[in-house]
C-alpha cells in the first residue's frame, strides 16, 4: 500500500507536467498567442506546477498531498482538452482553409442519354464535339489525356458555342462532347432540356497552382481580398460560377473593414491571366468564375483599377452549418418575403433572428424582389456582416468546435497559414472592435450575348460608372 501511495504521487505530477509541456509546446509551435502573453502564461504555469509538485511531495502533510494530486489530475485533463480541442483545432482549421492556391477544374465527356456507350473506351475512334475557342485550355487537357489513353489522335468537330455543340451531338454529327462541369451546370440553368438529353460518361480533374499578390505586412498594411461565393457540390476548389462577388478592403491598423458588393450580372471585360479565356471578351461577371477564381479576381481588379492581394471562396451550400454554430444571426427585411429556398421560413418586414436554413434562403432569394439580383446582393451582405459581428462576440467560444468544423467546410483562401495566424495574434493582442461598413455598385439591365454562351441573349447589367467611381473613393479612404 505504501508503494502504491509513493508511486501514485509521482504519477500525478508526471502526468500534469507532461500535459503542461504538451500544451505550452502547442501554443508556441502554432503561434496562437501573441508574444506579450506567452511569457506571463509560461511563468504562471511554471509557478502553479512548482507549487503542486511541492504539495504532492510534502512528507509531513497528507492533506496537502491529496489536494495537490487531485488538482494536478484535474489540471491534466483541462490542459489536454485545451491542447486538443482548442489549440490544435484552431491550427487544424487554419491549415484547412489556408494555402488555397489550387484550382480544380472538372472536365467531362458527355454522350446522348440513350447512346450505346458505357465507358470511355467505347469512344475509341469516335467523333468528339468541342468548343473552338471557349475554355480551350481545359478541352485540350482532356483531348491530350484521351489521345494518350487511346494511343491515337482524337477525331474532333469544332463549334463556336455550346448551343451548336449540343445540337451537333443530338443530330448525330458527333458521338460525344467535352465540357467544363461548371459550364455544364450553368448551361443546365439556361437550357432545361440539356440535362434530360445527355449524360456524363467520363470525368477528369485538372489541378493547377495559382499565384497571388501578397501584402507586404498583413498586420500593418492595408490589403484587398476578393470574396467569391459559390453554391455547388464537390470540393470548394472546384471551378464554378461565382454567384456572390465582393471586395473586402482591410485596414488592420485602423481596424476598418469595407465590403463592396458587385452584381453577378455585371457586363465586364474578362481578364484571363492563365489564358483560359479570351482577354477583354465581354461576359457576365458570374461566368468569369468558370475559368477560375484568378479570372474573376483579375477582372474585378481591372474594373476598380486596384491590386487585389488575396481571394476567399465561400461555399453558400454550407452556410447553414456555420450560422447554426454561431447560434443564428439577426437580419433586416424591408418587406414580407416568401422564400423560394426554405419554405418553412417566415420572413417578416423588420429585424428578426434566423437560423442557418432561413439565412441561406434569405441570401439566395431574388425572385421576390423588384430589383432582383441587386436586392439579393444586399441580403447576402447582411448575412455576411451578421456572421462577422457574431465572430467578434465573446460568447462565440461556447460553440467553438462546431464553428471551427463549419469554417473548414465553408471557405478557402490563398492566404498562408502564417498570415492568418498573424491576423489572429493581432486580434488577440488588442481585442479591438472593428468598424464594418458596406456599399454596393449599381448598373442598368440589358439582354446581350456573352462570351461564354455565344449568341444566345442573356440578362446582363451595364456598370454604372458613377457608383464605380464612388466605390474607388471610399476604398482609398479606408486604405489610407
Amino acid at each position: 500500500m505504501e508503494k502504491i501511495k509513493k508511486y501514485g504521487k509521482h504519477v500525478c505530477w508526471i502526468l500534469m507536467l507532461s500535459a503542461g509541456i504538451y500544451l505550452l509546446w502547442s501554443v508556441y509551435r502554432f503561434h496562437i498567442l501573441p508574444m506579450k502573453y506567452k511569457l506571463p502564461v509560461t511563468v504562471i504555469v511554471v509557478a502553479i506546477f512548482t507549487f503542486l509538485i511541492y504539495a504532492i511531495n510534502e512528507r509531513e502533510n497528507k492533506l496537502l498531498n491529496g489536494f495537490g494530486c487531485v488538482v494536478s489530475l484535474l489540471l491534466c485533463v483541462c490542459m489536454i482538452f485545451l491542447s486538443i480541442s482548442v489549440v490544435n483545432k484552431a491550427h487544424e482549421t487554419v491549415e484547412a482553409v489556408s494555402n488555397g492556391n489550387i484550382k480544380t477544374t472538372e472536365i467531362s465527356v458527355l454522350v446522348k442519354k440513350d447512346s450505346k456507350f458505357e465507358n470511355i473506351k467505347d469512344l475509341y475512334r469516335e467523333r468528339f464535339g468541342i468548343l473552338k475557342d471557349i475554355d480551350r485550355d481545359n478541352t485540350d487537357f482532356m483531348l491530350n489525356r484521351l489521345s494518350s489513353q487511346f494511343n491515337s489522335e482524337i477525331s474532333k468537330v469544332e463549334y463556336k458555342d455550346f448551343k451548336d455543340e449540343l445540337q451537333g451531338l443530338l443530330d448525330g454529327k458527333t458521338d460525344a462532347i467535352i465540357m467544363n462541369e461548371g459550364m455544364r451546370d450553368a448551361f443546365n440553368v439556361i437550357d432545361g432540356s440539356f440535362e434530360k438529353e445527355t449524360r456524363v460518361l467520363y470525368t477528369l480533374d485538372r489541378k493547377e497552382i495559382l499565384k497571388n499578390l501578397k501584402a507586404n505586412n498583413i498586420t500593418k498594411n492595408s490589403f484587398v481580398v476578393y470574396i467569391s461565393g459559390i453554391d455547388t457540390n464537390g470540393p470548394i476548389s472546384k471551378t464554378s460560377r461565382s454567384d456572390v462577388n465582393m471586395l473586402s478592403i482591410v485596414n488592420p491598423e485602423k481596424k476598418k473593414l469595407l465590403l463592396i458588393f458587385i452584381p453577378r450580372d455585371y457586363y465586364v471585360a474578362l481578364q484571363c491571366p492563365n489564358g483560359g479565356c479570351e482577354t477583354d471578351a465581354m461576359d457576365k461577371l458570374t461566368h468569369a468564375g468558370l475559368y477560375g477564381v484568378e479570372t474573376s479576381q483579375a477582372t474585378i481588379s481591372k474594373l476598380f483599377n486596384i491590386e487585389i492581394n488575396y481571394n476567399v471562396r465561400l461555399n453558400f451550400d454550407t452556410l447553414t452549418t456555420l450560422v447554426d454554430a454561431l447560434g443564428g444571426v439577426d437580419i433586416y427585411s424591408d418587406q414580407d418575403v416568401k422564400l423560394l429556398h426554405g419554405n418553412s421560413c417566415n420572413i417578416k418586414k423588420g429585424t428578426q433572428h434566423v437560423d442557418g436554413l432561413c439565412a441561406l434562403g434569405f441570401a439566395r432569394e431574388r425572385y421576390a424582389y423588384a430589383s432582383g439580383d441587386r436586392h439579393r446582393g444586399e441580403n447576402q451582405q447582411q448575412v455576411i456582416e451578421a456572421m462577422l459581428k457574431k465572430f467578434t462576440k465573446s460568447n462565440v467560444i461556447k460553440n467553438y468546435e462546431s464553428i471551427m468544423n463549419a469554417v473548414q467546410g465553408m471557405l478557402q483562401t490563398n492566404m498562408t497559414t502564417d498570415e492568418i495566424t498573424a491576423l489572429i495574434q493581432m486580434q488577440i493582442a488588442d481585442m479591438t472592435s472593428w468598424k464594418v461598413s458596406s456599399i454596393s455598385v449599381d448598373g442598368t439591365g440589358d439582354m446581350l450575348s456573352t462570351y461564354s454562351f455565344g449568341s444566345q441573349p442573356l440578362y446582363v447589367m451595364h456598370p454604372n460608372e458613377d457608383t464605380i467611381q464612388k466605390a474607388k473613393e471610399v476604398i482609398q479612404q479606408v486604405m489610407e
